[in-house]
């Protein structure tokens, strides 16, 4: 059986190896040059179970509000004249509830959960190396008042994980010592032992060799036009380079999935939400944390890749502009050279923009829909990188006709 699978980000190549393992011919198609151009080039590069919680929290609709004339926020919104940014937005907005918090964050951990151990096993397999740190993640806070915060949002992953660990100023400072240096205070913190970092895209480009050894075959430049069904199948892809045609399709087009759905009847309640990136050069060893993490205040992750390290923050719902300046970034450089003084060198950044693909309860989408040979394996918002062996798997299985090891429960296009 021939899959073709659309799509050569993270999500994309995990998913060949899955079905390349499984006894599949695979072909993958993508529109950019190269495999993981987009959001898996620059994301923030955390594995983290341990920080699944759902965007949708009851003080989101407030803070979208202000961010509206109060630009530096950073979860914000820009007002675009998008029917499909407002039709997603109320759902988006219906979700911010404490209760469906919970439920969301729930069911994002279990995924998580599941995907860092099929990670694991892939990792096992294949001996890639991608800058990993497997020391743990820490996640601070700068105020008494976030620091609480926090604290009740543990309290929601603590029945599910005995490995988070709370911190005051004095543990915090312990277990990461490069923190004594920052310019602002900090109050405390948690640590997750179990949580991890590292390159995706590293990793998607070494398992882009491994996939063409086992016989995969990437075609790039290839953008989609069009698809040609009979209402119950597709029956080929249209590109810019000729006809596609595979028995069973695979949808991994992150933020621009909908608008291949669209061409197959379905509509995918998915859209973008903008981050931005920083890769700087290490230039003082000393003062470089041991460990990734997220300053939760101010939304900055940042992750070592080597002798680089990585910050990235925002969350911009507007729309489907990828495009950048030096000046969107200043924010964010402000806040890493405060954070870490005298370590990296700014006057080599490396920036990136890139969009989220996010659902209204911010799970992926798996199954199908209209065109019962058209899998989804798409809309993992800010969490791809974590999420994508267990997506892979999940996939394999349900075109293999097996059962998932894992509860589809409000990840299926019926639920979304």
């Amino acid at each position: 059986m021939h899959i073709l699978i659309l799509g050569a980000g993270v999500i994309g190549v995990t998913t060949a190896y899955e079905l390349l393992k499984a006894g599949y011919k695979v072909t993958v198609i993508d529109r950019q040059p190269e495999p993981a151009l987009e959001t898996s080039f620059g994301n923030a590069g955390l594995i983290a179970p341990g920080h699944s919680y759902a965007w949708t929290t009851p003080k989101l609709p407030g803070n979208l509000f202000k961010s509206l004339f109060q630009k530096q926020r950073a979860f914000r919104f820009k007002f675009q004249w998008d029917p499909a940014m407002w039709y997603w937005g109320i759902q988006f907005l219906r979700q911010c509830t404490h209760k469906n918090m919970a439920v969301n964050t729930l069911r994002k951990h279990r995924l998580c959960s599941y995907s860092q151990k099929c990670f694991h096993q892939l990792i096992d397999e294949t001996n890639i190396s991608y800058y990993e740190n497997k020391k743990g993640l820490i996640y601070f806070f700068r105020s008494k008042e976030s620091f609480l915060e926090g604290k009740q949002k543990l309290a929601m992953l603590k029945p599910v994980m005995n490995n988070l660990q709370l911190l005051n100023r004095t543990e915090l400072f312990q277990l990461e010592p490069a923190l004594k240096g920052t310019k602002t205070e900090v109050f405390g913190g948690i640590y997750c032992s179990s949580d991890e970092s590292g390159s995706c895209r590293d990793f998607t480009l070494s398992l882009v060799d491994i996939c063409k050894k086992n016989g995969a075959t990437l075609t790039f430049n290839t953008s989609i036009q069009n698809i040609e069904n009979d209402k119950r199948n597709i029956k080929k892809i249209i590109t810019n380079k000729g006809n596609f045609q595979a028995d069973k399709y695979v949808l991994a087009c992150a933020a621009y999935s909908p608008f291949i759905a669209k061409m197959a009847g379905d509509y995918l309640p998915i859209y973008p939400v903008k981050g931005y990136s920083i890769t700087v050069p290490i230039i003082n060893y000393e003062k470089v944390p041991v460990h990734s993490g997220i300053d939760e205040d101010n939304l900055l992750a940042f992750s070592l890749l080597g002798d680089k390290i990585r910050f990235t923050s925002v969350a911009e719902i507007s729309g489907y502009d990828a495009t950048y300046t030096p000046s969107n970034f200043t924010e964010i450089v402000n806040l890493a050279e405060s954070l870490f003084p005298n370590a990296f060198d700014f006057s080599k950044i490396e920036y990136w923009a890139g969009l989220r693909p996010m659902t209204p309860n911010g799970s992926p989408i798996f199954g199908t829909g209209k065109m019962e040979n058209l899998y989804f394996n798409t809309g993992h918002g800010h969490l791809g990188w974590t999420m994508c062996a267990g997506s892979a798997k999940i996939t394999s299985h349900l075109i293999s006709g097996q059962k998932p090891e894992l509860d589809l429960e409000g990840m299926t296009l019926a639920a979304a």
